[in-house]
Parts: structure tokens; C-alpha cells; sequence
């Protein structure tokens, strides 16, 4: 299968989170970032937009500070406008940007806290937890730690949880909350923006956490100890996730699945075989999932629904070094029209390449 790279540049190219999105909603461009060099002690990073079909065009529209870990975060909120997250130097914190690509004007933000994967229905979700609490002037209603949605239409930032709320979630699941708990991360709206969900730190489940939920209508909660990971809302009620084990020593790579489960982290379905983080295409129909697990090749595969056995593998680079010490996961992405899978592609320790393949052949 044809791995076709992003742009050509000598240093790394970078995409987002998995779940995240590199296209615009018209189909007209893409989003990554380019990094001269991974070492951890270099963080300027710069983001750059080209042209969807011919990958030509490209302009740079913003310079940041960041780690490589899921780079700057880009993705697109409509089709003028992408998100970002930045290291704040010299602190251990993030802050979020919105920009306009066709004028470079800054929409909103700088807005310090913890990003998420997307916007969804128009809304942008967000974490605020201690170490934010007195980092935004220009937003006096980050007054407290919670989840936050911000209005992308109108600039307008309400909270529809607090740290009490997220607490009592915990010890409601049978969950022991810690001093992290509230510092939640993967925040992700469902696709109608009615439900919530969180990774929570919780003492009695220190290899994966549990996933939250809160049904913004109901005030309804929900909670999964010992979560599944990675995980991305399948529809409006149900997540898609990989199911992991852990044997003491090692997470296990060969038992891992992915999983559809219910908010209370019952299976409805497998949905794949082997992967970790993961993506389902825009129908639902097919699944891809990748095999980043040390020691091993990080293989992508592409799965029907339903069946454990890929009907494509791609990928399949084994550079351990640039995957764990350097923190670049393959992040495997459907495009918008289902006929892509964008990834991180190490091409050797010290240099990663953001590149798709076309899987029009196998959804037909």
C-alpha cells in the first residue's frame, strides 16, 4: 500500500491527536505541524495548512512551543478557523488558541488549560484544574476547576462541571479519588455536545484510570473504573475503545481489542482486533487501530466491523527509541469522506513524517 507523506521537509511533520481532525469540513485543506528536530529540550514547533488533494500551498500560520506528544493538538473547527494547545515556558501548562487561517487573526484565547480532542455541534470542550485557576485574567469565569464549553459562534464560556461534581462521580463508580482526580484529561464531547466524558485518576486504578461521563441535559453520571483507552465517542451514547490487560509487568498487545462499550462500560460489540489508539470511520463501518506496544513493530491495521482479522496492515516501521523516548505515536486518523487514514510515520530514530494512505480499494 502507497504511504503518501504530507510535505517535503527535512525535518519531522507532525499530525494531532487520534480523533482529532487534519481536514477542514469542506474537504479542502489540511492541517499538521513541522518540528526541525524531536529531542525534548526543542520545542518550536510550526503549524502549517496545504491544499487537501494536491498537498501543495502550503503556508505556515502559526509558530508555538510544544512537546511532540500529539504535537500542538491542531484541528479544525470549521473551515476558517483551526484550535491549538501551546506549552506555556516555564510552566507546566497549556494554553489554548483559536485562529483564523485565511486572515491569522486570533478568534479566542490565549485561554490557559487543558485542551480536547475536537469540537463538536459548535462547542469546544476544555479542563481547568489548580494550576490554572489564576492564569486567566481576560476570563473571569475560569474561577474554578471543571469542565468548560466554549460557544465557538459567540465567544461565550460556560461550566457544566465543578470539582465537587467530579469527585462525587468517582465515589459514586466505587472510584478513590486522589489530589489528580480533578486534573482530568481527554475531555471529548459527544457528537450533539449533550454528554461529556473524562479520564480521571483514581488511586484503585493506577495503570488506566476510569472514564467519566456526565449527561449535560440530566445532570446524570456515569463511570467505568480500570477504563478502556483511547477512547472516542461511537455515537451519542456509546464509546468506541481499546480493551487492554495488564499482567503485572507488561500491558498485554496480543489480547487487546477494540471494543464498543455502553457509559457504564458494558461491551456491546467487538469492533476490531489488536490495536491501541484508534479511529472509526465516519459510518461506523470500519476500524483502525495501531500495534504501539514496545517491542513491537507499530504496525496499522484497518479492520471491518466486527472481525478481529485486518483486511490491510500498513505502516509497520520499528524505530522503539523515537515511539517511547521521543513520544510519537502513530495516531491513526479517518478522513472526513472515510477514505484516508492519516498517521505519524517514523522514518528512522529522529525524523517522523505525517502521512495517509487511500483504503478506497478495501471499503468499496
Amino acid at each position: 500500500m502507497e504511504i503518501f507523506k504530507v510535505a517535503d521537509y527535512e525535518g519531522s511533520t507532525l499530525w494531532g491527536m487520534n480523533g482529532g481532525q487534519p481536514e477542514s469540513p469542506d474537504g479542502k485543506y489540511l492541517v499538521y505541524a513541522r518540528k526541525m528536530k524531536l529531542e525534548p529540550q526543542i520545542s518550536e514547533t510550526e503549524i502549517w495548512i496545504c491544499d487537501r488533494d494536491t498537498l501543495t500551498e502550503h503556508r505556515k500560520v502559526a509558530t508555538v512551543d510544544c512537546g511532540n506528544h500529539n504535537g500542538p493538538s491542531a484541528t479544525f473547527i470549521d473551515n476558517d478557523h483551526i484550535v491549538f494547545r501551546e506549552n506555556v515556558k516555564g510552566e507546566k501548562i497549556n494554553c489554548i488558541r483559536i485562529l483564523n487561517i485565511k486572515t491569522g487573526e486570533l478568534k479566542y484565547g490565549p485561554i490557559y488549560a487543558k485542551e480536547s480532542h475536537c469540537a463538536e455541534n459548535g462547542q469546544y470542550p476544555f479542563s481547568i484544574s489548580e494550576e490554572y485557576l489564576d492564569k486567566n485574567p481576560d476570563y473571569p469565569e475560569l474561577s474554578q476547576c471543571g469542565i468548560y464549553l466554549l460557544d465557538l459562534a459567540t465567544g461565550k464560556i460556560r461550566q457544566v462541571a465543578d470539582k465537587q461534581m467530579i469527585y462525587d462521580l468517582a465515589v459514586k463508580g466505587g472510584c478513590i479519588p486522589n489530589e489528580q482526580t480533578t486534573s482530568m484529561s481527554h475531555v471529548q464531547l459527544n457528537p450533539s455536545a449533550t454528554k461529556v466524558m473524562m479520564r480521571l485518576s483514581v488511586d484503585n486504578c493506577p495503570v488506566f484510570g476510569a472514564l467519566g461521563c456526565i449527561d449535560l441535559l440530566t445532570n446524570d453520571t456515569y463511570i467505568i473504573p480500570d477504563k478502556p483507552v483511547h477512547q472516542l465517542w461511537f455515537d451519542d451514547n456509546t464509546y468506541m475503545a481499546t480493551r487492554q490487560y495488564y499482567d503485572g509487568e507488561k500491558i498485554e498487545m496480543e489480547t487487546s481489542r477494540i471494543q464498543r462499550f455502553t457509559v457504564d462500560g458494558e461491551v456491546l460489540e467487538i469492533l476490531g482486533g489488536i490495536g491501541n489508539h484508534i479511529d472509526g470511520s465516519p459510518d461506523r463501518q470500519w476500524f483502525t487501530g495501531d500495534r504501539a506496544y514496545p517491542g513491537y513493530n507499530a504496525d496499522i491495521f484497518l479492520y471491518r466491523r466486527g472481525d478481529i482479522n485486518p483486511v490491510a496492515t500498513f505502516g509497520g516501521q520499528n524505530f522503539q527509541d523515537i515511539t517511547w523516548r521521543l513520544k510519537i505515536h502513530p495516531n491513526p486518523t479517518f478522513s472526513r469522506d472515510g477514505k484516508r487514514i492519516y498517521f505519524n510515520y517514523p522514518v528512522s530514530e529522529t525524523r517522523t513524517v505525517a502521512s495517509f494512505v487511500d483504503i478506497s480499494e478495501y471499503i468499496k
